[in-house]
């Protein structure tokens, strides 16, 4: 629950997703003992509680055992465990519940859905970096805002960034962006760009964070720190759903 909270505090702090819950979420990344509470709060956001409850399901686990957040939030082998077809079913059943509780009727039709499943195959993870460009491409389609899009896919995708500089209240990191490439794709700057984030000592480990970390960042807010697996379980499944983005096409009419 801790890593899954760590990474959905920052969206929901911003009035974005799941719960009204602001203050209670910090509370208890700030210590707070009332595990019970927290569980409740974290089963009421729209897409991150589905999506942790179908890689369980699909794998034998529970929602919010360290492996399956991890998965779902940074990337790890039991995605590679997962089904296209159960992924498919997933989006067909669950996610589009959870979208209408939040207004959101503009997903693909049924038939459309499983053709772009077909072509996808195994490309298809339920990745939180892979929901979100699908999210704003679908978005993108529509309003043709370019830079906002992107700018907005880039805040909301977990991101990983090597620490330069630690300030009081921030820290400075190198990460690549998410950018348009020549051919009018998705793709991530070749060299890292200087990023200044916002970090609470008060959470662990960040009291101890130093020059030279890794961490991910949601929503310009350092969440975790990340061990070298985790940064390149990241780095992994962020390239497999850049890939499937923009092979599904859906990016492109977003960015002509």
């Amino acid at each position: 629950m801790l890593l899954h909270a760590k990474h959905a505090f920052p969206p929901n702090n911003l009035g974005y997703c799941g719960p009204d819950v602001r203050g209670k979420i910090e509370d208890y990344l700030h210590g707070s003992s009332d595990g019970e509470s927290l569980l409740r709060y974290l089963t009421k956001f729209e897409a991150a509680y589905p999506f942790v409850k179908m890689i369980a399901e699909s794998t034998g686990t529970s929602p919010f055992d360290y492996e399956v957040t991890e998965a779902y939030w940074l990337g790890n082998s039991l995605l590679d465990r997962i089904k296209p077809r159960e992924f498919y079913q997933f989006t067909q059943n669950e996610l589009i519940s959870s979208r209408g509780l939040v207004g959101k009727k503009d997903g693909m039709k049924k038939r459309e859905a499983k053709l772009l499943f077909k072509q996808l195959g195994p490309m298809a993870r339920p990745h939180h970096t892979f929901y979100v460009l699908d999210m704003f491409a679908k978005t993108g389609e529509k309003s043709g805002v370019r830079g906002k899009i992107l700018e907005l896919m880039d805040s909301c995708r977990i991101s990983w960034g090597r620490i330069i500089e630690v300030k009081k209240d921030t820290l400075v990191v190198e990460r690549p962006s998410l950018t348009i490439d020549e051919s009018g794709q998705l793709a991530l700057t070749a060299v890292p760009v200087k990023k200044e984030v916002v970090y609470d000592p008060a959470i662990q480990p960040f009291n101890l964070i130093k020059k030279g970390d890794w961490i991910s960042i949601h929503w310009n807010f350092a969440s975790e720190r990340l061990t070298a697996p985790q940064v390149r379980n990241l780095k992994k499944f962020t390239a497999l759903d850049i890939r499937a983005t923009n092979y599904s096409s859906l990016i492109t009419p977003a960015f002509p």
